[in-house]
């Protein structure tokens, strides 16, 4: 993987607590986290065959620079792109800590 290969741009959000009018808790996905340059692709069947031992089967995995703070409790949205939000359900760096591989299901 280089650089170069990340030619989409991904914004990840972090959800916020509010409280409606009937003090009912609600939570949002509002807060931006960090719009980056990645290589945003659906998964493979084996990949996600691979992948059924997860909870969660991902549909989609986006590469990003290594960087600490992306997590499971986050979503991410393609900037431009028409899959919707979706859930952040695994993480895993490379070896080298260079690149970051985020796992996503499409959120409903």
């Amino acid at each position: 993987m280089t650089s170069g290969e990340l030619t989409d741009r991904v914004v990840f959000y972090e959800p916020t607590a509010t409280t409606d009018s009937l003090r009912g808790q609600a939570v949002a996905y509002t807060t931006i986290v960090a719009t980056l340059w990645c290589k945003w692709r659906s998964l493979t069947t084996r990949e996600r065959l691979v992948s059924q031992a997860m909870d969660v089967i991902p549909e989609f995995r986006v590469t990003i620079h290594y960087r600490t703070g992306i997590t499971t409790q986050m979503r991410a949205e393609r900037v431009g792109g028409d899959e919707g939000a979706c859930q952040v359900v695994g993480v895993t760096p490379d070896e080298g800590r260079r690149f970051l591989e985020v796992d996503l299901v499409r959120v409903l």
